[in-house]
């Protein structure tokens, strides 16, 4: 629960410098889909639609399926975007066939799991052309934390990421399961936009 309070949280901050951060996230996030062109679209990981309803706002050609872990998580998704098919599951063992969408996003995920490898592998699996993935950038999202004072005696470090990545390290790591096409840096977070192999 901890966790979809702190996206709840994460989304719905009255902070300015907040809420512009999570808004040129979001558009960055828009553009690179549109750039590849995919209609068929996974959101794995999905938490309570906001990437999904904003994505879908002017797209009505897209087919997006959101899936999440967290049943509240898709109660809350369901209710906030109608019409869109939200499951419950676990990234790293979907329940979708092999190549069954043009393009998967995992958006602020992998740094919750302790086997990200597992995640990028089901990821791969179940798109037939493209992988959008973000994380943290650190040091620098630990370093944001900490001044704006959240999870100060960890000096920044939020206890529910389990893995840290600085860019050059998740470049790497995307790296072994997808060709990157793109790298953005949109503070505090890293977005890579790569093509199955």
């Amino acid at each position: 629960m901890s966790q979809d309070y702190g996206n709840l949280q994460k989304h719905l901050n009255p902070n300015p410098v907040q809420r512009y951060l999570l808004r040129r996230f979001h558009r960055q996030v828009a553009s690179l889909l549109k750039a590849t062109g995919a209609e068929r679209i996974l959101d794995a990981g999905c938490g309570e639609g906001f990437v999904v309803s904003y994505l879908l706002q002017g797209n009505d050609g897209l087919i997006i399926t959101g899936i999440d872990c967290n049943l509240e998580a898709i109660e809350i998704a369901r209710q906030m975007v109608p019409g869109v098919l939200f499951d419950v599951g676990d990234l790293r063992e979907m329940p979708y066939g092999d190549d069954s969408f043009d393009l998967v996003m995992c958006l602020e995920v992998l740094e919750h799991l302790p086997d990200p490898q597992r995640g990028l592998c089901e990821l791969r699996r179940v798109t037939s052309a493209h992988c959008l993935v973000s994380v943290p950038h650190e040091p620098f999202f630990r370093a944001t934390n900490f001044l704006r004072g959240k999870h100060v005696p960890a000096w920044g470090r939020d206890p529910e990421h389990l893995q840290h990545w600085t860019a050059k390290q998740f470049h790497r790591l995307v790296a072994q399961y997808f060709e990157i096409e793109r790298f953005v840096y949109s503070f505090p977070w890293v977005i890579v936009l790569g093509h199955k192999c």
